[in-house]
């Protein structure tokens, strides 16, 4: 199922900004904490938080960083 994630951990602290602009957005999210979910983080090969995977369209699009996250947010 193709999907938007965003990938943070509870000890982020640039991931409080991007979850609140994401949440403004009408858009389907899945939050999942790397550190709870190792797998799945492995799976997207997420290396630092945060990090948003774009699969929607089965491209698998990923944006990693503050800045890279809100500048894609922003174009939703």
């Amino acid at each position: 199922m193709s999907k938007l994630y965003m990938f943070s951990t509870t000890h982020c602290s640039k991931c409080p900004e991007v979850k609140k602009a994401l949440s403004e957005k009408d858009v389907e999210v899945e939050y999942i904490d790397a550190e709870e979910t190792p797998e799945l983080a492995m799976k997207y090969l997420v290396m630092s938080v945060p990090t948003i995977v774009d699969d929607r369209e089965n491209a698998e699009d990923k944006y990693w960083g503050q800045e890279q996250c809100l500048a894609f947010v922003n174009t939703l």
